[in-house]
């Protein structure tokens, strides 16, 4: 693109020698043209010394090799000129290279561009590129995907999913931070699996997934990292209509998480057993998150008690009935008040749960006994969902709380059977979907994790901004200006960086290349084939000209013009 700011500087510099030649004593009329033209000469000379015209491209090709190409590939594209990456292999016939941008400034002329080997690295795939076409190497062989879960809270569930390639018998197995396994699973046709297990305290922690072999040999293994934040203590109130073994697991469940639990249940004569007895009006049940009742004790209530719990979900509570027998008509106009419509509910039938923490062929089956209740609504949402697809329960919204029911008698039999994690699923699942909701803010939506030596990108993060090392060390942190709010890093080292956002913690995990080989290999061969699909240009860029040329024509014209302004002109004889 011609740059105006020289050739202005020009113009006013010919306009005004001119003006000095035309404003000089008696100038004469050819001597003035002259001067005034050679003036125009050298400016038009002096601009294209600066500027010189480009000049149609040659259309060359470009190899360039990159991590696993070899000599045969290289042979394989004919007449091209080859250069070579620094994460290629030495290889005689290719001319070493920074990154591509350098071998594209020395190749201007570049139509095309091979790349052979692995792909292109980060660093090299925001380049401007003619047309591409991409040669790569056989596909990597092992845990070639991952998906960590996002942040959790204290005793949540999460799911973990992967791609296994290149091994066609291998089953891959999840292992927590101390090294036991939690789950171990075949992958399908397509290499793809997910392994389930469960958080436990707030912190950051590194799960294992490994790919094995039929006779237990590893053959690949990658880090997961969880990141398991603190979330403020629901306040939970128990309510039952008799003592039972339902009831004290429940206390036991709502101690683990860290909850306030209040229980209260009904012993008959007027008595009741657990904690002083707390009135159900609005002042009260604004302090509760959930409100956990049986049957019983929902057919209990006054109409001044359920007019006040109703009030209550409008302003965000959740209230969830557990049935330990069948529901009477008291209950049920309760249920149908709060939008839940029920059918039956007279007989018990087992039903099998999801086990998501003991997948594979030696997964136990996890059967508890369930009312045959059917809850409907237009905006019934299911609480929990059977091994067969089934719904268990369900809830829905009433004002800016919710109301659920959920019909299973004995989830207790759980932990006695050895499934306390499975026992923890299920009101885990249901105090998530009910519980009042938290104000707090919602934290950033940063990556689980990275890889070392690439930049990264943090966005959505309050300045004052700190990228700590686990040795304590800064990174320091650019402004990217691609992105508006956004600011850049390039750590050099794995492992577990804090981010202090204005006294907000966040943590991130990089992840050493050489230590993921087969993950990193296939990101950058799906990168680089993203690429080669994509729009390229076709026409290869134009080459200045040559200088010289003009160079010399101006010092020739500015030695005449400079002869000629010290020429004395001829003086007229006298007669």
């Amino acid at each position: 693109m011609m740059s105006w700011l020289p050739l202005l500087l020009i113009l006013l510099a010919v306009v005004l020698a001119s003006l000095r030649f035309a404003l000089a004593p008696r100038p004469r009329a050819p001597r003035l043209a002259a001067l005034l033209l050679l003036q125009v000469v050298a400016a038009v000379l002096l601009y294209f010394t600066l500027q010189p015209p480009a000049r149609p491209g040659h259309a060359g090709i470009l190899v360039v090799a990159t991590a696993g190409a070899d000599a045969t590939a290289l042979a394989s594209v004919p007449a091209a000129t080859v250069v070579r990456l620094p994460e290629a292999p030495r290889l005689a016939a290719a001319t070493p290279v920074p990154d591509l941008a350098t071998a594209l400034r020395q190749h201007p002329g570049t139509r095309e561009v091979v790349i052979i080997g692995q792909g292109l690295p980060a660093r090299d795939r925001d380049v401007a590129l003619p047309a591409l076409r991409f040669l790569p190497n056989a596909a990597p062989r092992g845990l070639v995907e991952v998906q960590a879960p996002p942040l959790l809270a204290p005793g949540a569930s999460f799911n973990v999913h992967a791609r296994v390639q290149g091994l066609p018998n291998a089953r891959v197995e999840l292992l927590d931070p101390a090294g036991h396994r939690v789950a171990i699973i075949n992958p399908d046709g397509a290499g793809r699996l997910t392994l389930a297990a469960s958080a436990r305290e707030p912190g950051d922690v590194l799960f294992t997934l490994r790919a094995l072999d039929d006779k237990g040999k590893v053959l690949d293994q990658l880090p997961v990292p969880v990141r398991v934040r603190a979330v403020p203590a629901p306040t939970l109130r128990l309510l039952a209509g008799a003592p039972g073994p339902e009831l004290k697991y429940l206390q036991r469940w709502g101690n683990d998480i860290g909850a306030t639990v209040q229980t209260s249940m009904l012993v008959g004569g007027g008595l009741q057993l657990g904690d002083a007895p707390a009135a159900l009006d609005a002042a009260s049940l604004a302090r509760l998150d959930l409100l956990l009742l049986d049957e019983r004790r929902l057919a209990a209530l006054s109409s001044a008690q359920r007019s006040a719990i109703t009030e209550a979900v409008r302003g965000g509570l959740g209230v969830l009935v557990r049935t330990s027998g069948a529901l009477d008509g008291s209950a049920r106009r309760a249920l149908r008040d709060w939008g839940l419509q029920t059918r039956g509910g007279e007989q018990t039938k087992p039903v099998t749960l999801r086990n998501t923490n003991d997948v594979g062929q030696d997964a136990v089956a996890l059967v508890v006994e369930r009312f045959n209740i059917d809850v409907s609504g237009t905006d019934v949402v299911p609480l929990l969902v059977a091994a067969d697809g089934s719904a268990i329960g369900g809830w829905r919204a009433l004002g800016l709380g919710r109301v659920g029911i959920l019909p299973i008698t004995d989830s207790y039999t759980l932990v006695l059977a050895g499934h306390a994690a499975a026992h923890a699923e299920i009101w885990n699942a249901a105090l998530a979907a009910l519980a009042r909701p938290l104000s707090t803010t919602a934290p950033p939506s940063l990556p689980a994790w990275a890889w070392s030596g690439e930049r990264i990108s943090l966005c959505g993060l309050k300045a004052p901004l700190q990228l700590l090392g686990e040795d304590g060390s800064g990174t320091p942190l650019l402004p990217d200006p691609a992105a508006g709010g956004c600011v850049a890093a390039w750590p050099q080292h794995a492992g577990w960086y804090h981010i202090d956002a204005a006294g907000q913690q966040e943590s991130l995990l990089l992840l050493d290349p050489t230590k993921a080989a087969a993950m990193h290999a296939q990101q950058m061969r799906d990168a680089t084939l993203a690429l080669s699909g994509g729009s390229a240009r076709s026409v290869p860029l134009p080459i200045p000209g040559p200088r010289w040329p003009w160079l010399l024509g101006f010092v020739v014209v500015a030695a005449l013009l400079w002869w000629m302004e010290r020429r004395r002109a001829p003086q007229a004889t006298v007669a």
